[in-house]
């Protein structure tokens, strides 16, 4: 009994109750400190969520570029690419319809001296807006696509709108042969 710890007497069973309540002594895990424990592994993993998508935000376009890009291309529509002779917002018949038939920009250069690079088809390019963006160009009259022309072509062109994203838009009132039009640019 040299070894014995216990001085070599027995173990009551009150020693063993002393020396679980002993605070020194290891012990399980308990139901708070599991709760405890989750609590903050799940804070931490809301804050991950929440926060790091804002870390990478500003490496992306944001909606104010948007708008900027809106208004440029309604303004260089209103009063540069479709514009006639005599001022700003008077429209050409002529370089309007050219424009939206899908007549080429050469031709429309040499017969009606349009000043558009490039037709609706191609309307990133005439606006230079950039491929990932989506752009769509639409005049209306009282509300419903203008068309123009003997062939009633109708005087929208783009791509077609997003039901799940935030658009950008900018309208310019518009004179086509005396009517009233609103020029509108989509872009998202």
């Amino acid at each position: 009994m040299s070894g014995d710890r216990t001085g070599g007497r027995r173990r009551s069973p009150a020693d063993g109750a002393q020396r679980r309540s002993d605070p020194d002594e290891d012990r399980a895990q308990t139901v708070l400190d599991f709760v405890v424990g989750m609590s903050v592994f799940l804070a931490v993993v809301a804050f991950t969520f929440a926060f790091v998508p804002s870390l990478l935000e500003p490496y992306t376009a944001g909606e104010g570029a948007t708008v900027i890009v809106a208004e440029r291309g309604a303004a260089q529509l209103a009063e540069s690419s479709l514009a006639s002779a005599e001022s700003s917002a008077v429209l050409s018949p002529a370089c309007t319809l050219a424009f939206f038939d899908g007549t080429s920009p050469e031709r429309a250069e040499s017969e009606w001296e349009c000043g558009w690079e490039a037709n609706a088809d191609a309307l990133h390019t005439e606006l230079g807006i950039a491929k990932f963006r989506g752009a769509n160009v639409t005049i209306t009259q009282n509300g419903t696509v203008g068309t123009i022309g003997p062939a009633d072509v109708p005087m929208r062109a783009g791509d077609e709108l997003p039901r799940s994203r935030s658009v950008a838009a900018a309208s310019r009132i518009v004179d086509i042969g005396g009517e009233p039009y609103r020029l509108t640019l989509r872009v998202w």
